[in-house]
């Protein structure tokens, strides 16, 4: 089980495996905008989250009052009254981050780095003739300076995960709600056009991220394993810009049900407006998806709004005009026709082929070249 203060998650394919499970890349970014005031879930996140300034000026000094370090723990376990409620951390094992934090900061602990620091500064005190011909005191053990050094490490680090968390989860949902409010401005919801918005939003985004390739299975019954890359996470903000960016790489984005309010993940190019969630009125008694309830209202999305199906019945315009004039012969048109269709049911299906590949093959000069080979 992954420590959530250094926790990791694997990329493939536009997918990001977590807590032995997988979903589309972008997923983590849209249950943020959804959950940052659903029960209050930011705000009790912030105040419970503590600021340790003191106690990690005193480590960074090299000193330590053991009741401020034992204090500092007992204060930052109560944010796991909130925390589950927040993905992925519901998915990483609260309960073991509980008693971790609590063994951590025990008074134990405290009184092992006390004693470091009391080393430490005898040891500093060496003049010049020890430091020529190592003969350190008796205070120097290395086994213990080795044991409590990564133990310091493992206390700094989680003090600016838990220190940062609240900000991390602010920055985080305020960028991305500016993304949401322009991707309109946005001539076709694909990488190259969504791109420049999001890094206007949210400028560039320096962490440091550590990365191993490792074996993964794209599903549960797969037989065999597959590439992914490993990426290790020491804040909040890092992981929730990851999950974002490589959601866009394959086209994917949050956006905002015009019925319900509410925010959902887009997997395609196309000008989509409502959620496939429930809405928030019922019909006769019964409950209703967004997109069904906006269709009964006579707010169904427009198909020509489809950068998919604008496409094609462009061409199947121009195709019944040139076979009206007679500039193509009827079994040019029909193969034309079938040719097009079938590269539009593909892109439908394909969203990496939609926002690559298919404006260019249903350009006319290069779908009529197609058609020239298949009838010679």
């Amino acid at each position: 089980m992954d420590k959530i203060s250094f926790f990791s998650a694997d990329y493939r394919d536009g997918r990001v495996h977590i807590g032995g499970k997988s979903y589309p890349a972008g997923t983590f970014a849209a249950h943020l905008l959804n959950q940052y005031y659903e029960n209050d879930t930011a705000a009790r996140i912030g105040v419970f989250t503590t600021d340790n300034w003191q106690l990690e000026k005193m480590l960074r000094l090299g000193y330590l009052k053991v009741s401020d370090y034992v204090n500092a723990g007992e204060r930052m376990v109560n944010i796991f009254t909130a925390l589950p409620w927040l993905k992925p951390f519901d998915m990483l094992g609260t309960d073991d981050e509980h008693n971790r934090i609590a063994t951590l900061f025990s008074e134990e602990n405290g009184h092992i780095i006390s004693e470091y620091f009391s080393r430490r500064a005898k040891i500093g005190q060496m003049d010049v003739g020890q430091i020529v011909f190592p003969n350190l005191p008796k205070e120097y053990e290395k086994d213990f300076f080795d044991r409590t050094e990564a133990l310091l490490g493992e206390v700094n680090a989680t003090l600016s995960f838990y220190d940062t968390l609240s900000a991390d989860i602010r920055n985080s949902f305020e960028k991305l709600r500016v993304f949401v409010s322009r991707v309109n401005e946005a001539d076709r919801f694909d990488e190259e056009h969504l791109l420049p918005i999001a890094l206007e939003v949210f400028g560039s985004v320096p962490f440091p991220v550590t990365t191993e390739y490792v074996p993964i299975k794209k599903a549960s019954r797969s037989k065999t394993a597959t590439l992914a890359r490993r990426l290790y996470f020491d804040s909040y903000y890092s992981f929730v810009m990851t999950d974002f960016f490589e959601g866009l790489h394959y086209g994917h984005y949050p956006r905002r049900c015009d019925i319900c309010k509410k925010y959902f993940l887009m997997t395609s190019a196309a000008r989509q407006k409502y959620c496939t969630g429930y809405a928030p009125f019922k019909l006769k008694g019964k409950a209703i998806t967004c997109r069904k309830y906006a269709a009964r209202i006579n707010r169904k999305e427009l198909a020509a709004g489809n950068p998919v199906i604008r496409i094609y019945k462009n061409l199947c315009s121009v195709l019944r005009m040139e076979r009206k004039r007679g500039t193509v012969t009827e079994e040019f048109a029909s193969t034309a026709l079938d040719l097009a269709k079938e590269r539009m049911q593909r892109a439908k299906e394909d969203a990496e082929y939609a926002n690559s590949q298919y404006e260019s093959d249903m350009s006319r000069e290069k779908l009529y070249a197609e058609v020239d080979k298949q009838l010679k």
